[in-house]
C-alpha cells in the first residue's frame, strides 16, 4: 500500500475518534460543571481545555472560561484543528482522498455526517447541548459499525483500526490524569465533588456500567484507575487499546512496523503484567504522563514506518 493511502486511512480514523472523544468530554464536563462546580469556578469550566491541551489556544481568544464558551470553542471553532467541526471536516477530506480504498457505504456515512454538520451550522446556532454530543457519538459508532461490516480485512482495515486505538488510548490517559489530579485537590471539600468527578471519568469512557459490574461497590479513585488502566475487557482501557494496537500491527508489513511493534510490546507488557501497586510506587500522575509520552512515540514510529515517503 502507498504510504499516502496508509496516512489518509490512519488519520481518517484518528480524527473521527478525536471528534467522538471531544463530544464525550464536553458532555460530561458540562454536567459536572452544573452539578458540582462553584458559581464562577473557572477551573471546572476549563477542565476540557486542560484535558485536550487547548488551554493556551482558548486564552488567546480572550473570553472567560464558562461551560458555554469552552464547549462552543471546542465544538465549533474554525481555527482550532481539534474542534469537533474540524475533526469531522478532516475525516471527510481524508476519506475523499482514498475513496478507492474504503467501501461506498463508509463514504456515504462519512459524507452524510459532514452534510448534517453543515446543516446544523447553517441553522445559525451551532448546538452545544447533549443532543448534539450524542449525535457526534452516534455518527462515530455508525461509521465504526459500517467499517466492521463492509470493509475487507486487508491493510486499509488495519490502518483504520490502528488509528482508532492509538487516539483512544491517548484520550483515556489524559482524562484519567486530569480528573484524578483534580480529585486530589481539596478545593470543594466534600466527597460529593469526588463522586461526581469520578462518575464523569467513567461516563466519558462509557465505563460506568462496567465499573458497577466489576466492583459492585461505591465509586472510588483507586478502582477507577485500576479499571481504566488494567482491565483487559473494557474497550477504552489502556490495556485493551495496547492489545488491539499490537493485533493491528501484526497484520501490517513486518519490516516497516518493527520499531512501532517494539514500543507496543513494551507498553503492553507493563499493562498486562503490572498492577495498581506498581503504578502507585512511581505515582499515578508520572505513570500516566509516561504512558502519554510512550503513546506519542508510538504514533511517531507508525508514521515513520508506514507513512513517510521513502
Amino acid at each position: 500500500m502507498l504510504s499516502r493511502v496508509a496516512s489518509h486511512l490512519y488519520w481518517l480514523s484518528r480524527y473521527l475518534e478525536r471528534a467522538e472523544n471531544m463530544a464525550r468530554i464536553l458532555d460530561v464536563g458540562q454536567s459536572l460543571a452544573l452539578l458540582s462546580a462553584k458559581a464562577g469556578d473557572e477551573a471546572s469550566a476549563a477542565e476540557p481545555l486542560v484535558i485536550t491541551e487547548n488551554i493556551d489556544a482558548f486564552r488567546a481568544i480572550g473570553k472567560p472560561a464558562t461551560p458555554e464558551t469552552v464547549a462552543r470553542f471546542l465544538a465549533w471553532d474554525t481555527q482550532l484543528p481539534s474542534s469537533i467541526a474540524n475533526c469531522i471536516e478532516f475525516t471527510r477530506e481524508n476519506a475523499r482522498s482514498v475513496r478507492g480504498s474504503i467501501t461506498s457505504e463508509m463514504w456515504e456515512t462519512i459524507n452524510d455526517t459532514w452534510l448534517q454538520m453543515q446543516a446544523k451550522r447553517r441553522a445559525g446556532h451551532e448546538p452545544i447541548d447533549t443532543a448534539f454530543f450524542d449525535w457526534v457519538k452516534e455518527r462515530s459508532h455508525l461509521l465504526r459499525g459500517v467499517t466492521f461490516a463492509t470493509l475487507r480485512r486487508g491493510e486499509p482495515y488495519h490502518f483504520i483500526r490502528l488509528g482508532t486505538f492509538i487516539e483512544r488510548a491517548d484520550n483515556t490517559a489524559r482524562i484519567l490524569s486530569v480528573k484524578q489530579a483534580r480529585n486530589a485537590t481539596p478545593e470543594q471539600g466534600a466527597s460529593e465533588f469526588e463522586y461526581y468527578s469520578l462518575s464523569a471519568v467513567l461516563r466519558s469512557v462509557s465505563a460506568l456500567e462496567a465499573y458497577r459490574d466489576t466492583y459492585h461497590d461505591t465509586i472510588g479513585a483507586r478502582r477507577v484507575a485500576e479499571l481504566l488502566i488494567f482491565d483487559e475487557y473494557l474497550p477504552r482501557s489502556l490495556r485493551f487499546c495496547a492489545e488491539e494496537i499490537g493485533l493491528q500491527l501484526a497484520e501490517l508489513p513486518r519490516d516497516a512496523g518493527r520499531h512501532a511493534r517494539r514500543i507496543t510490546e513494551v507498553i503492553h507488557a507493563g499493562l498486562a503484567y503490572g498492577s495498581l501497586e506498581d503504578v502507585h510506587r512511581v505515582g499515578l500522575q508520572p505513570f500516566l504522563d509516561q504512558f502519554i509520552q510512550d503513546n506519542y512515540r508510538l504514533g511517531d514510529a507508525v508514521h515513520a514506518g508506514f507513512m513517510e515517503t521513502q
